[in-house]
Formats: structure tokens, C-alpha cells, sequence
């Protein structure tokens, strides 16, 4: 009997006051068809769905279908917060096999005397006399040692805690069963039989060790992706596998994604007496807890999350399409995006983030959370972002740990080089000692590219953030941001972080984003952004342009230079640097600025003593460094100035290829990926 049978054609739910035999067909929705699809391939899975829809039911369903008909020989375990959960699980199992056809239920056995044969059928276990399959129940543990005990007895090859989050020493409990769960699992795959561990929950309380745990377990895992559906198993487990934290995957549906409405929603909230603890928790399904010094208004923090929006779309990168981003808001790629990136060192305090803004309207578009994503991985991806889909970006890299440092150096070796944001900074070169034992710093004007979150940076961008809380409610789009700001506080020293049980990466990789939009330097010349008005959420314009940005450079020339031009170049200097500024966008201007720059700048430049000062004054460096890089007026400094603390050798070439680490994204990697539809 094939299993998509049992669940179209013979399984009948019990509905309270219907008879025995009769009740509503199996209801398929998107939660308990991802449930469905893992549960054949013997996936661990965590889920977590609303009141009302479902989950439990998917999880009895299938656990009767493996008791009857799927196994032999084998064992279940039913877990719950209290031993009268497990107990009601069992129960509404038995009712479900009541509702079957009686020539299936199998709980009558006969044996070849024509007696009928004793089996254990009690409210705390079944057995089934046909293939010795049993189902057993297990109370909750009181104690830490109790809860060890009861992790040991757990050697069954199919596992199901339900409310998981809920369930005391959840972490004893199921660390101590893992090993013996292990064996018996390993059992069962090699024989053809059902295995794997079910986790079903609503969010739990995070100031609580099984909630805090459940939440761990819940972030480490893959999330799924319904384009899973399409990949075979063999790219299944290769994708399972790219995540070292975790051995499950993650299944999370809202009640509007199950296809619930309002209705659905006014009544929850009347039958739970409006409790919005529990209607946030079980309805709405909120994991972060509200911090009770979040820097943050309740009300600004509940008018964000109103304007919060579903993906629209999602693209997949790496090898196996591990990695996902998701789009909010369809792109227009005539006005270049900036990519704000987080980067972690893939481990479960810290996730690599990336956040894709609007340069015209600050809006966010995309977002990529991983908490298992190598660096080298992460360069891939916004390598592809940029190449495939949005060429004209800007990406700045948070750099921080050597993490983003080394994010920074793969990027360098491609033609993303160019996307990178940089900034002019002195740089320490050489420290000189006199006689007398006094320190001299020589510095020098070097190139930097991402940003270095240093405490004056960190201040800034929290500024940044407040201010969009406080205008911009309406531009955030993305949950995972609202998530992270909640739970955001102010500690004791002043600075404003995440709590020590959740995570703000997907905020400061929007951070970074807004940093290059607020705080850019030179961004029409380097990327033709032009910043002007922004609307605010109240529909108000505010003028979001810098100080710097409206300032004449020729305006700062007056008043640094202080050589007397006798000659009148100064002048024609300044009426070069005025027309370059005009141009409206950056291939004209590249193209102009190249033919004019040659035939002014020999002319006057590099025979002009008071012009070179001028242009070194204007662009922070001498017009004579290198004839090739007078061709663009965002000037490049030469490579002999640059001071590269964070080479790695070991990331220059590729370890298998030997090919220079350029040409392995360009080349080997590149052809791996999926080929996806543009984005507008």
C-alpha cells in the first residue's frame, strides 16, 4: 500500500461529536507536506507551526502508518513537556487507527488456534502483535538526574518530542539519548526501515534553559526551502551536510502561509483572552524576547513590524544551493544597491549576514542569514550577487576578526574589486627611534577597503539606526531585522548589542549598507549615487544629503592651497574639476574625464608645480603616483602604498586546482551555480 494513498484515500481525522469510522480527510497544507516529503527521506526535523494547524496530527498520522504498515521489529518514543501530553498523543493515534478500515487497524489479532492473542494496549504503551512494533510514552523528568535516566532508555530509531521547547531539561534528556538514538537509526537505514528525530514545538520562553536550548537547536538547523522539492536526495544530504552545527532541518509556517486569514487570527486572540504573550508565542510564533532596556520604543518596534513583508522571490548559492537569499521588493538596477555584509567565523554565536538596500530610497530588498557559511563561501556568494544580478553595486564588508579581512582579500583577486567601498585613511608605515629613545610614526595615505568597526564607527552606526527607527519604520521590510532589534539592549559600559541569547548580525550587515548611504565619501564619483530626498513613514521629506556632498571641491581648494598662481592654471584647475562634476552618469563621466583629463593633465598637471598641488589637494594624492590611474577621477593609489596586514597566503590559490584564487571564482566555481532568472 503506497503511503500517498494512506494519507489521500484512508486516513480519517477524529472530529470531536463525529462516530467512530468517520471524521475529515487528511488536509494537506504547505506545513505538513514539508513534514511529509522529509519524514520519507528519514530527515530530523524541528517544526514549528501555529495553533490549530496541524503539526501534532502530521506527526500521529505518520507514526501509525510506520506502527501498522512501515517497519517491523521496531520502536517509537513519544516525549512530551508531561507525561499526560505523550499519554494524549498515544490516544489520539488509537483514535486515528479506529477510523481506518477494520481489516487495517490490526489491533485484533487472532492466532492459528482461532484465539484471539493478548498484546500490550494501555494508555502508556502499544504493541502490535502482526510486526512487533511498538509505541511508547515517556513521563517528564523532575531532575537533572532523572531527565539522564530517561535520555538513556531513549534507544528507539523514531523519536518524537512534542512541545519541545516546553519539555524540563530538555538538553540532559536529549543529549543522553543522542548516542543510543545513533545506533539504533544507523540499524534501521541499513535494513530499508523508517528512522529520524521529530521536534515540534511553539516558540518557547528564551529566559528559560529548555526554551533557550529549543531556540539553539532551532537556529543551528537548515532551514527548509521548498525548492528542496525539486533536488534529489544525494543534493539533500550534501546540503544537510554543509551545515556542521546541526543534523536537522527547520520547518516554520505562519498562519497567512498555511492559509489562515484574519478570521482565523480575531478568533485565536478571542479564545486566548487576549493575551498577547501567548498569542505572540503561539499564534504569531515570536521567538526573540523584548529586552527590558531595549534602546527601541514598543510602539516604533509594533509600526516596524506592521510594514514587514514576505520574500517575493529567493536565489540559492554554493555548490548544493545551501545558501538563500530572499527579495522583499523587486530590484531596479538603475540606481547601484549597496550590500551591507556581517561576517562570522561560522559558529552558533554569530551568523554571516548580508543586506541589500535601495541607494534611491534606503529600502531593503534582500537579506542572507547563514550561521554555518565559511568565509571563502561568503566571498562566493556576494561574488555571484554582484556578477550575475547586480553589477553596478556597492559592497562594504564589515572587518572585523580577520573573518572580514579575509572576505575582503578573495574579493580583491576578482572584477568585484571594483564594487568594493574604500576610503582614503593614514596608515601607520614605519616607527623611527631617535637617540634619546622618542618614537616617530611615519604614515602614509593608503587605500582601505569595507569598514573597521571601531568604537567611534559602532557609535555611528547605532546613531544611524535610531534614526531610522525613529523616521524610517517603513523601509525595513525584512523580519529577521525587527527579530534582532527587539531583542537588542543597552548593557552597563553604554553599548548596544544583542542580548546573550540572541543575535544582531542582520543588523549591522543593514548597517553596513546604510553607513556607505549616510557616510560615503565621493559616492557620485565613485558610483554615481545621488543622494536627494527621502520619504519618511509619515510621509514627510527629509533631506538626507551630507554636508560633504554639497560642498564645491574647488570651494576646499581655496582653502588649502596658499601658493600665490601667477600663471592662472590654478584657475583652469578648478574649471576642469567643476565640469568633471557635472556629468550625470558614470560612464559618460568616465568617458569624458578620460579624454579631458589627458589633455589637460599634460598641460598643466604634470608640469605645473601649483596644479598638482591642486589636484593632490582635491583627491588626496600626487598626480605623478602612476600615469595609468590619471585616466578616472576616483584615483586609485598605486599597490607599493597599500599596507596589507591581513594577507593569507593559503587563500591565494586554490588547494585542489593550484589556480590563482581570481580565476577560481571566475572560472571553476562560477559554472557550478544554477543559472536563475534576472531580477528586474
Amino acid at each position: 500500500m503506497l503511503r500517498n494513498d494512506y494519507l489521500r484515500e484512508i486516513v480519517r481525522i477524529p472530529v470531536q461529536g463525529g462516530t467512530v469510522g468517520a471524521g475529515d480527510r487528511y488536509r494537506l497544507h504547505r506545513g505538513n507536506l514539508a513534514m511529509n516529503f522529509l519524514f520519507v527521506l528519514n530527515f530530523n526535523m524541528y517544526v514549528e507551526m501555529p495553533r490549530q494547524h496541524g503539526k501534532t496530527i502530521a506527526a500521529l498520522v505518520r507514526y501509525l502508518w510506520v506502527y501498522n504498515f512501515g517497519t517491523s521489529n521496531s520502536e517509537i518514543a513519544f516525549l512530551h513537556k508531561d507525561h499526560t501530553g505523550s499519554k494524549k498523543n498515544l490516544r489520539t493515534l488509537k483514535e486515528i487507527r479506529e477510523n481506518l478500515p477494520s481489516y487495517l487497524q490490526l489491533d485484533n489479532p487472532v492466532g492459528a488456534d482461532g484465539k484471539k492473542i493478548k498484546v500490550r494496549n494501555t494508555v502508556v504503551a502499544i504493541d502490535n502483535p502482526y510486526n512487533h512494533n511498538k509505541i511508547i510514552t515517556f513521563a517528564s523528568a523532575r531532575t537533572k538526574d532523572l531527565a539522564q535516566n530517561l535520555g538513556r532508555g531513549s534507544t528507539q530509531p523514531i523519536q518524537y518530542y512534542d512541545e519541545f521547547a516546553f519539555i524540563p531539561y530538555n538538553k540532559t534528556v536529549y543529549l543522553a539519548a543522542t548516542p543510543a538514538y545513533s545506533t539504533a537509526s544507523m540499524n534501521a537505514a541499513r535494513n530499508g526501515a523508517p528512522y529520524g528525530i521529530l521536534l515540534t514545538s511553539t516558540p518557547g520562553d528564551l529566559l528559560t534553559d529548555s526554551g533557550s536550548y529549543a531556540y539553539k537547536i532551532r537556529n543551528d538547523a537548515t532551514p527548509f526551502r521548498e525548492s528542496f522539492y525539486d533536488k534529489t536526495y544525494e543534493d539533500l544530504v550534501n546540503i544537510k551536510n554543509c551545515n556542521t552545527n546541526s543534523e536537522f532541518f527547520m520547518i516554520s509556517y505562519t498562519y497567512q502561509q498555511l492559509g489562515s486569514g484574519q478570521e482565523y487570527f480575531k478568533r485565536m486572540v478571542r479564545e486566548m483572552g487576549g493575551e498577547w504573550v501567548e498569542i505572540r508565542r503561539e499564534v504569531m510564533l515570536e521567538w526573540a524576547e523584548t529586552s527590558g532596556n531595549c534602546p527601541f520604543a514598543p510602539d516604533d518596534l509594533e509600526k516596524i513590524k506592521m510594514n514587514l513583508k514576505r520574500p517575493i522571490n529567493q536565489l540559492t548559492f554554493g555548490q548544493f544551493g545551501q545558501y538563500t537569499l530572499d527579495i522583499y521588493e523587486e530590484i531596479d538596477t538603475n540606481y547601484p544597491p549597496i550590500i551591507g555584509v556581517d561576517v562570522s567565523g561560522a559558529t552558533y554565536n554569530d551568523s554571516s549576514a548580508i543586506t541589500i538596500i535601495d541607494s534611491k530610497t534606503t529600502r531593503v530588498i534582500a537579506t542572507l542569514n547563514c550561521n554555518f557559511i565559511p568565509a571563502d563561501d561568503l566571498a562566493d556568494v556576494i561574488y555571484n550577487i554582484v556578477t550575475k544580478y547586480l553589477p553596478n553595486a556597492i559592497v562594504n564588508v564589515e572587518r572585523n576578526g580577520g573573518y572580514g579581512a579575509a572576505v575582503v582579500q578573495r574579493l580583491l583577486k576578482t572584477s568585484v574589486k571594483n564594487n568594493l567601498y574604500w576610503e582614503i585613511k593614514d596608515k601607520v608605515m614605519e616607527e623611527a627611534f631617535d637617540g634619546h629613545g622618542r618614537s616617530q610614526k611615519i604614515k602614509r595615505k593608503v587605500r582601505t577597503y569595507g569598514l573597521d568597526s571601531t568604537k567611534n564607527v559602532r557609535a555611528r552606526l547605532i546613531e544611524i539606526l535610531t534614526e531610522r527607527v525613529m523616521y524610517h519604520k517603513d523601509k525595513f521590510n525584512a523580519e529577521i531585522l525587527y527579530n534582532e532589534m527587539r531583542a537588542m539592549e543597552v548593557k552597563k559600559n553604554g553599548k548596544v548589542e544583542h542580548s546573550d541569547k540572541t543575535h544582531d548580525d542582520q543588523v549591522f550587515s543593514y548597517l553596513m549598507a546604510l553607513y556607505v548611504w549616510y557616510d560615503g565619501k565621493d559616492l557620485v564619483e565613485r558610483f554615481n549615487i545621488r543622494k536627494s530626498v527621502l520619504k519618511t513613514d509619515t510621509n514627510e521629506e527629509i533631506n538626507e544629503l551630507n554636508i560633504d556632498d554639497t560642498i564645491d571641491e574647488t570651494e576646499e581648494l581655496d582653502l588649502q592651497l596658499t601658493v600665490e598662481d601667477e600663471t592662472g592654471e590654478y584657475e583652469q584647475t578648478k574649471q576642469f574639476l567643476e565640469e568633471s562634476s557635472k556629468f550625470e552618469t558614470s560612464a559618460s563621466f568616465r568617458q569624458k574625464t578620460s579624454i579631458a583629463d589627458n589633455e589637460f593633465s599634460s598641460n598643466y598637471i604634470r608640469r605645473n608645480k601649483i596644479a598638482r598641488e591642486a589636484y593632490r589637494n582635491s583627491y588626496g594624492v600626487d598626480a605623478n603616483m602612476d600615469q595609468d590611474l590619471m585616466s578616472n577621477m576616483y584615483v586609485e593609489l598605486p599597490q607599493h602604498v597599500y599596507i596589507n596586514t591581513n594577507e593569507f597566503p593559503e587563500e591565494m590559490f586554490d588547494q585542489e586546482t593550484g589556480e590563482p584564487i581570481h580565476q577560481y571564482l571566475q572560472g571553476n566555481l562560477a559554472k557550478q551555480w544554477d543559472s536563475i532568472g534576472n531580477i528586474r
